[in-house]
């Protein structure tokens, strides 16, 4: 009789454990959020802006373009030919709806402040800088609110830029059979970038200017 006590003790025991088991949480061993802490650089951008005719009120300014480089993504391109990485091979594009609220004259400078949205995009298929559009064909998965200040040199015709977004919504996207996360709502991204006028090569818009730089995760 204490046998079978004991062997009806063990097989409760395995049920028992097993139930547990099934009962955990299953994780994805693909899924991978990228998050950056203490100022590191997110991404890397390239990009262009068109800004609205004058006379335009309130002023308007699109702004495209896509990440050249992202920490913790190794593929962002479809070609891993360097020469063949531009926006016509771009995984992660980005396009920007940004309005004028302040423009301020400082002596050879012109100080711009705009509000605005931007929406980034799982690209799927090529991008052309001579089509806005193909900037936001993709998939989105994350939006964030955007504010600007560009400073103007009206001497040089060139641009230095800091944006300040905050993420609203992220979802996630997959690349390379490998889910990731860019970022979560909550967190706050800055941007650096320089830019040039298309005017200073006897242009005319669009484009408005033609900029890279980087963002960093700023808390």
């Amino acid at each position: 009789m204490r046998t079978n006590a004991s062997s009806k003790s063990l097989i409760v025991f395995a049920l028992s454990l097993m139930l547990a088991v099934w009962a955990l949480p299953t994780v994805n061993a693909a899924a991978k959020t990228v998050i950056l802490g203490g100022g590191a650089v997110a991404f890397e951008i390239v990009g262009e802006v068109n800004n609205s005719a004058p006379g335009v009120v309130p002023p308007t300014s699109e702004i495209f373009g896509y990440l050249s480089k992202v920490d913790g993504i190794d593929q962002v391109f479809t070609d891993s030919d360097p020469t063949h990485q531009n926006e016509s091979t771009a995984l992660i594009t980005f396009d920007t709806d940004a309005t004028t609220i302040r423009v301020t004259p400082h002596g050879p400078f012109r100080i711009i402040d705009r509000d605005g949205t931007t929406t980034m995009y799982l690209n799927n298929g090529p991008s052309n800088f001579s089509d806005p559009s193909t900037f936001r064909q993709g998939t989105p998965f994350q939006v964030s609110s955007f504010h600007q200040q560009v400073i103007v040199d009206t001497v040089e015709n060139t641009f230095t830029v800091v944006n300040t977004n905050t993420v609203t919504s992220s979802s996630r996207f997959v690349i390379g059979g490998i889910n990731y996360l860019l970022f979560k709502p909550g967190q706050n991204l800055r941007t650096s970038l320089q830019g040039v006028l298309s005017t200073r090569n006897a242009g005319s818009p669009p484009p408005t200017g033609f900029f890279s730089g980087y963002a960093v995760e700023a808390g």
